[in-house]
């Protein structure tokens, strides 16, 4: 993310990705990962090894990690996958809360204590990256996005306690990366865009405390890489906290334009169709898809090749083959191999 060339546009692995044949693989079972931070590093790492992606993320696709910590209740269903929601905490309780420490928590503790395990055994090699949702998306899902929303306008103090306090949980969270070792954490802030909230909403509820949240990562040395799968991504307000990188969908934007906006500025993590085209697509019309980003990019520093979000359960591992293979084949012949 330094915008300096590199043989090839990186492949970028989100969450627990395709996670059926990584289950498969190890014969270890998802739910035990969230109670075990060394089955969750072995997890981690088998679907490094299954699908040759050029990182390991300390984090999963669950969404509620931070938010249990702050009072909401998850259960875990009856099949091994992600935890639901059970019960949203109330918000007559926010007033009681206060900040967390993730090494505190129970669940949360779980990911960081397997990322100091990765970084001890492939850390030299291949980037951990550290996983946070942004505090508005954390509020979010300790309360229930509903009732957040409706607050926002009938008790906007309350609203802004509980994002306050997150974010400290949030500062709390780099902290710890940074005794691990960790220089970069991926922050879901899919929060940021036309479905939920307007771009003045987005200033006032959410980005000011991200930019807190990410000023005080910076200072730790812990660059930021903002995720954006929304439909509809407030880009320009994401760019103007100055992440180092920027994840989006290539489907619910105008590429040309965004190239413009992040080229020479921000490393761009382009999101190729993840539920349709990596879900059901073919191979070759995957290939054609990384060669027009590749090509649209041109022969300038900053492009990584993604999914636009956590790979669906039962992606085909030939499409995932495909995603990589293609970013190596086209990155290298069309002269835009640059990180």
């Amino acid at each position: 993310m330094r915008l300096e060339p590199v043989d090839r546009p990186p492949v970028f692995y989100q969450h627990l990705g395709a996670a059926k044949w990584v289950l498969e693989h190890t014969g270890l079972k998802m739910r035990d990962g969230f109670h075990d931070p060394d089955v969750f590093s072995k997890i981690c790492l088998a679907a490094h090894e299954l699908y040759g992606f050029d990182n390991l993320m300390a984090g999963w696709g669950d969404l509620l990690i931070e938010a249990q910590a702050h009072g909401a209740r998850w259960k875990f269903p009856e099949r091994d996958f992600y935890p639901r929601i059970e019960k949203y905490l109330d918000v007559s309780m926010v007033d009681g809360l206060t900040p967390v420490d993730p090494m505190s928590d129970r669940y949360w503790s779980i990911p960081l204590k397997a990322a100091s395990e990765m970084m001890s055994k492939v850390g030299r090699e291949t980037p951990v990256i550290g996983c946070v949702d942004s505090p508005m998306l954390v509020a979010c899902e300790t309360i229930g996005m509903e009732t957040l929303l409706i607050s926002a306008l009938t008790d906007p103090g309350m609203v802004h306690r509980l994002v306050s306090i997150v974010t400290e949980s949030c500062k709390a969270y780099g902290e710890a990366a940074e005794r691990i070792g960790m220089d970069t954490i991926f922050c879901d802030n899919s929060s940021a865009g036309i479905e939920l909230m307007s771009k003045e909403q987005c200033s006032d509820l959410d980005h000011r405390y991200l930019k807190d949240l990410m000023s005080s990562w910076r200072r730790r040395g812990i660059a930021t890489v903002l995720h954006n799968d929304s439909a509809g991504p407030y880009l320009d307000l994401q760019c103007a906290l100055l992440p180092k990188g920027l994840t989006f969908q290539v489907k619910s934007v105008d590429l040309i334009r965004t190239f413009d906006l992040l080229r020479g500025r921000i490393c761009a993590f382009v999101g190729i169709d993840h539920q349709e085209l990596l879900f059901r697509g073919a191979p070759v019309e995957i290939e054609a898809e990384v060669s027009r980003v590749i090509d649209s990019w041109g022969n300038h520093p900053g492009l990584v090749i993604a999914s636009g979000c956590e790979l669906p359960y039962k992606t085909p591992i030939e499409n995932i083959s495909a995603l990589k293979n293609a970013a190596i084949r086209f990155g290298m012949n069309k002269g835009s191999p640059q990180n």
